[in-house]
């Protein structure tokens, strides 16, 4: 999946705020992002790869004559997107771009680039990694090649993942996740048979139904119900991220949509509970309150006090 929407839209309210400057109009402020939580925690910068600033459709070009116009926010967010704007053909200049940030900014910034790079030339972008000082953005940056690589080449996205350090289940988890949309049974068959600690092997089932839920949610039903059942935990976490997923488009469908589940409805509801838990508290409980198992509807209640 793409990185999430909360740094797309963060970064991309900055660079809309560049704009509406040159207009002579003060950007109205953001309210604070939500706190995400989950059974999986999630990496510095939500799963996926960067924002497509650049992509299809209309766009700003922006130059460095320009960015230096600007100050604070707009001038960090200016660079950043030049740097994101140079970095498939001047990889070059898109980390002398980076270099106008300061840290956190510039480590953010150079992962970026290294990232967008590295179906290009990957080991320049794996050389620009081992640049980055802070161990979390070395990292994170490592975990970004990965996903750049997830849906082109599968087993090199997945061993790229062995580099990414602290992240490295989260980045097991979101590769194997945007391979599933690919190629769902490839994706079962690598949690079914690659070496994993249990942890890794939870959280591959997981990337399964989340990732699934959200492009293909007959399809992820369906990869879910085919998880082995020699532990419970395993379809469990898959229908886990299942609901998760349908809850991120309507909750009250996602609900209804748990009762396919067959024997792992109550996983589905923890999911949209769990999704819930970020906007209406009450209704997450309520729905624990509906989870039949009662050792599940426990767990459920405690994850809402954490």
């Amino acid at each position: 999946m793409k990185f999430s929407a909360l740094y797309a839209a963060t970064l991309g309210t900055l660079l809309g705020g560049i704009e509406l400057l040159k207009a002579g109009i003060d950007p109205e402020p953001e309210p604070e992002p939500q706190q995400v939580a989950e059974v999986i925690a999630v990496p510095p910068k939500p799963e996926g790869a960067v924002p497509d600033l650049l992509g299809d459709g209309p766009s700003v070009r922006y130059t460095e004559e320009q960015c230096l116009k600007q100050q604070g926010d707009y001038r960090d967010a200016c660079f950043h997107a030049l740097a994101l704007q140079r970095a498939e053909r001047d990889p070059e200049g898109a980390v002398q771009a980076c270099a106008e940030l300061q840290d956190p900014l510039h480590s953010e910034c150079v992962a970026d680039v290294a990232e967008l790079h590295a179906r290009v030339d990957l080991e320049w972008s794996k050389r620009t990694c081992e640049t980055i000082g802070p161990k979390k953005w070395r990292d994170q940056c490592s975990f970004g090649l990965a996903l750049a690589w997830s849906v082109h080449d599968f087993d090199l996205a997945r061993e790229l993942c062995e580099d990414a350090g602290q992240w490295r289940n989260f980045c097991r988890h979101d590769v194997n996740g945007e391979v599933s949309q690919v190629d769902p049974e490839d994706a079962l068959r690598w949690c079914n048979t690659a070496p994993q600690t249990d942890l890794q092997l939870k959280g591959c089932y997981h990337g399964l139904g989340k990732y699934l839920g959200r492009s293909d949610p007959d399809r992820g039903r369906a990869i879910c119900l085919q998880v082995p059942r020699a532990q419970d935990i395993h379809p469990q976490q898959c229908f886990h991220g299942w609901g998760w997923a349908l809850a991120e488009s309507d909750a009250d469908d996602a609900l209804g949509r748990c009762g396919d589940a067959e024997d792992w409805g109550d996983s589905c509801r923890l999911g949209v509970s769990a999704n819930m838990k970020r906007f209406d508290i009450e209704r997450a409980q309520r729905i624990c309150e509906s989870v039949q198992s009662s050792d599940l509807r426990d767990k459920c209640s405690r994850f809402l006090l954490r």
